[in-house]
């Protein structure tokens, strides 16, 4: 039984079509369809809303078509969406979805606001069935309600206002974007089908080398990770990189090796995070180094899964330290099973070097850089050499479609 007709029973009331009281709020003058892409559950929030939109928006901008993104001011934006994130209250929200030609996103106020306007719905389910909790009104033909449950385990909602791993994550983006461009009429040739995303692909990281200064042009307001633990020795160029890219913006710093830091002391407070990244020995010099420094800056160790020995060797002289301690485990995913000269990939963590900008580690290795970047722009996977290394280190930042 539905939710409303489980509130209908038990009240005695009679489900009739509601008043909703529209405001005004200017529009585009072109067509345009709505997202509303994150709700107060975490579990009911998706990840890869920017790869839909960016598949979808070039057949809707053939059509004169944009896109509206609604919803509460700190909800996540996106590119190449008109923001209105934040402006609009319950009656303006009302009034733009009546004029809207489609709505998407999750399930959510949107969805049922869409529904009563009889507009075409393109709407994801994760933790409850579109059966219980789906739209009540208008034409069922016009709804494509995608159900994430159905992807992983007994294929039944959780119910839980938080998962892990979140089934709605499952849902390939050409899935919406198809479903979107259906009921819009607009016909497409993706021909594509995604074949892994990697867990940490939904936000971009930038990196890059201790020597490379970064201007402040350069991936504007964007924090960067200054990887140490990608150079043998540390030299004085070194520090005086680290010591220009800490005036410029705030950095974290990502190290498998000692690192003077007194230096720095003043220039603590643009320090994100301190990532130590355990390869062989914990260096006890660096430990105590590390503690003088202290402040705000969160110190992670990062340990080899296979190194794990190492940890359990000093674990009375860390007891006490109030150090995050995560164990990584580098294993390559199991996400190849025919020939990989059709598989290509796009990345969240760009290398940026001598002015060159590189979709994984394996490709700075490799000196294969991305010519004229923009957020869509991914590499062929038989350009790589080392695909171990891919596998292993860039993989989880990654997406991988044929």
């Amino acid at each position: 039984m539905r939710l409303l007709d489980t509130y209908a029973t038990n009240t005695g009331s009679i489900i009739d079509s509601p008043f909703i009281f529209t405001k005004y709020f200017p529009l585009p003058n072109e067509q345009y369809i709505t997202l509303q892409s994150q709700t107060p559950y975490d579990s009911r929030n998706y990840a890869y809303w920017q790869e839909v939109i960016d598949i979808i928006n070039p057949y809707l901008l053939k059509n004169n078509i944009k896109i509206i993104h609604t919803g509460l001011k700190d909800d996540r934006k996106y590119n190449g969406v008109i923001d209105y994130l934040g402006q609009t209250n319950i009656n303006q929200l009302a009034y733009i979805i009546k004029n809207s030609i489609l709505h998407f996103g999750s399930d959510s106020f949107g969805v049922h606001l869409a529904s009563y306007y009889d507009k075409p719905i393109v709407a994801l389910y994760s933790i409850s069935n579109p059966n219980v909790a789906g739209p009540h009104f208008g034409d069922k033909s016009k709804h494509i309600l995608i159900k994430a449950y159905e992807n992983i385990g007994n294929k039944k909602p959780s119910y839980s206002p938080t998962e892990l791993p979140k089934s709605i994550n499952t849902v390939k983006p050409e899935e919406i974007a198809k479903s979107i461009l259906k009921l819009l009429n607009i016909q497409n040739e993706l021909n594509f089908e995604t074949i892994f995303i990697g867990n940490r692909y939904s936000n971009y990281i930038f990196e890059c080398l201790p020597k490379d200064i970064l201007g402040q042009q350069v991936f504007q307001n964007q924090h960067i990770n200054i990887r140490f633990d990608y150079i043998d020795q540390i030299q004085d160029e070194d520090y005086n990189g680290l010591f220009n890219n800490l005036n410029i913006r705030p950095c974290s710093i990502i190290t498998d090796k000692f690192i003077n830091l007194q230096p720095f002391l003043q220039l603590k407070d643009r320090i994100v995070n301190i990532i130590y990244n355990v390869t062989k020995e914990i260096d006890m010099n660096f430990i105590s180094a590390l503690q003088h420094f202290g402040g705000k800056v969160h110190i992670i160790f990062e340990i080899n899964k296979s190194n794990e020995k190492t940890l359990e060797d000093r674990k009375f002289d860390l007891i006490d330290m109030p150090y995050i301690i995560e164990i990584i485990d580098n294993k390559a995913p199991k996400i190849f099973e025919d020939d990989l000269k059709d598989v290509n990939y796009k990345s969240s963590k760009l290398f940026i070097s001598n002015n060159e900008i590189y979709l994984s580690r394996s490709a700075f290795l490799e000196n294969k850089p991305i010519k004229n970047f923009t957020p869509d722009k991914y590499q062929s996977l038989k350009d790589i050499n080392n695909i171990q290394l891919f596998l292993e280190e860039d993989s989880e930042f990654c997406l991988l479609f044929k």
